[in-house]
């Protein structure tokens, strides 16, 4: 008798219920060390195979803030904290494996637990991890205030001694120099919330040449960002709120790939390959009010915008918006960017507009057009760059963009909070973009006890704008 065939691809439902099973133990460790470390812990539910299994992970991650809540009480909190720690002891003391890849620690109040500390540090380094992550800073610390603000705890002696890290985060940790150059493999360096000198920067990127990635976030005490004129082999470059005494930015770095900046508008002389460089996120999170001399702060912005024409991703924020177009030329960078995807941060509030379209004026092959809603620093010292009447904004734009013509194609609006001129810069974009292809709209969603009213308040205004004349026949609005 012929055997019954049977179709290609089908497993009998007893052996495809549990795919898992079938895997050896070292593939699913290798699985579970890709996954963040709160998310490997909860694998334990899965099956008694995962109960044991996820406490075998190479990526160990300990974060206060995973027991305590910031919101309680002192003495609900120290009580928290001693959970965790206890969590912490136990878990270091029972682990079997012999080597750890990734290991941070985030804890606050460091002195009262300096032995807990020291022995998870050393617990790292005997098992040659290859990146090591402490954070003592407190949750609660404001930004832009550094008094003082001393490191809380300073990097144990011997971890100089094991050379073979590739990745260092200190966050109110300090550290010695010239000891830090003993790591010439190091590749991502993070500083935060401690005092560091340009001189220490300058001697640590040419001496650990490998260094691809720096961060500094809260650090204070810099003279000033001036690198000098050697090439770094950098390709991503954070600076988040720092102090700096002169604001000025000095750096030539031909692989640099990404930038994030947050701070003041200062003087900035940055050497980029147009060829490598993709994305910039530029935030002047630290002005608290629009310059009074004329036409030179809008002059800057334009210049650290032409300085970075290469990106094809640009995130830039309100106080651009607001300022950019007080320069010498208010319609336009004076060159082209080459910005194929434009992240504005926006209340989407009158004083920006002027700025809003100069970007759009200035980025001709933008493709993609993401707006971030929110509520944003708006300055009262704003003066129109032009004669126009705000209220009608929208009705006779001054210049038409280019790209609304011949190659925007996407407009994401997240955030939508069903202001006037949200709603007439989303209609303007259907009447006036011949060539897009979407638009999604994402309303504002809050946690409060009218959340799902005002979520649905939102999506009725938001679908009158399927009603409005579209330009392009291929466009699709989605509202969410």
């Amino acid at each position: 008798m012929a055997r019954k065939r049977q179709s290609i691809g089908h497993v009998p439902p007893q052996e495809n219920s549990d795919m898992f099973s079938l895997l050896p133990e070292s593939l699913l460790l290798i699985i579970v060390s890709f996954l963040p470390f709160k998310e490997a812990a909860r694998t334990c539910i899965l099956s008694k195979r995962w109960l044991e299994l996820w406490k075998s992970t190479k990526n160990v991650e300990f974060n206060e803030l995973f027991f305590v809540n910031l919101d309680e009480s002192d003495s609900v909190k120290e009580s928290q904290r001693r959970v965790f720690l206890n969590f912490v002891t136990r878990w270091i003391q029972d682990y079997k494996d012999h080597v750890v890849d990734k290991f941070s620690l985030k804890v606050s109040l460091p002195e009262n637990c300096r032995g807990t500390i020291e022995r998870c540090v050393a617990f790292a380094t005997q098992r040659g991890v290859k990146e090591l992550g402490l954070d003592f800073s407190d949750p609660k610390w404001e930004e832009n205030n550094f008094d003082d603000r001393d490191a809380l705890f300073q990097l144990p002696k011997h971890v100089y001694r094991h050379g073979s890290l590739e990745s260092l985060k200190l966050y109110s940790c300090s550290f010695v120099m010239p000891d830090l150059l003993n790591f010439r493999t190091l590749k991502d360096v993070s500083l935060g919330w401690i005092e560091v000198n340009i001189s220490t920067l300058k001697t640590l990127l040419s001496t650990c040449k490998m260094i691809e990635n720096l961060s500094l976030k809260k650090c204070w005490n810099l003279a000033n960002f001036d690198l000098g004129e050697e090439k770094l082999g950098l390709r991503r470059l954070v600076i988040d709120k720092c102090h700096f005494e002169n604001d000025y930015f000095i750096f030539k770095a031909p692989n640099l790939k990404f930038l994030k900046y947050s701070g003041v508008v200062g003087i900035f002389d940055i050497d980029l390959c147009p060829h490598v460089m993709e994305e910039a996120d530029i935030d002047f999170a630290l002005e608290s009010d629009l310059d009074e001399s004329g036409n030179d702060l809008g002059n800057d912005l334009c210049k650290v915008l032409v300085d970075l024409y290469p990106v094809r991703v640009l995130t830039v924020c309100s106080f651009v918006l607001q300022a950019v177009h007080s320069g010498d030329e208010p319609l336009r960078v004076q060159c082209d960017l080459n910005v194929r995807h434009l992240i504005m941060k926006t209340q989407m509030h009158p004083y920006e507009l002027c700025g809003f379209m100069f970007l759009l004026n200035s980025c001709p092959m933008l493709e993609t057009l993401t707006l971030e809603i929110g509520l944003r620093n708006i300055f009262s010292e704003y003066t129109l760059p032009y004669p126009i009447n705000l209220e009608k904004f929208w009705e006779h734009p001054r210049v038409p963009s280019k790209c609304l013509k011949r190659t925007l194609k996407v407009v994401e609006v997240n955030g939508f909070r069903g202001s006037m001129n949200e709603f007439l810069a989303c209609a303007y974009f259907i009447q006036a973009g011949t060539v897009l292809e979407k638009i999604n709209i994402n309303v504002l969603k809050e946690e409060d006890a009218n959340s799902d009213k005002k979520v649905e308040m939102l999506l009725g205004m938001a679908r009158f704008l399927e009603k409005v004349p579209k330009a392009s026949r291929n466009l699709q609005i989605s509202i969410a």
